[in-house]
């Protein structure tokens, strides 16, 4: 994952919720660095995860959106385009 670029795209993190019986993990960034990201789908949309620090209870996630937006904001975040 790259660094966080000058001028990037603030994603709005918000308190993990449990709003789906399923979730599937589709991506992820290492987990022995932090924040740890991944990315996720459930209920048909997408998201991405970001575990801060190694706490459980303190998972973020950003909107859930249709795969195609998604995708990019996933980009965005491994090319350190967004954070």
């Amino acid at each position: 994952m790259a660094p966080a670029q000058v001028g990037s795209v603030r994603v709005e993190w918000t308190p993990s919720l449990k709003r789906a019986d399923r979730l599937r993990i589709r991506d992820h960034t290492c987990g022995c660095t932090y924040p740890m990201f991944e990315f996720c789908t459930a209920g048909g949309l997408w998201f991405v995860r970001r575990h801060p620090i190694r706490n459980p209870a303190t998972v973020l996630e950003s909107a859930w959106m249709p795969a195609r937006a998604a995708q990019a904001l996933w980009l965005q975040i491994l090319s350190g385009q967004a954070q």
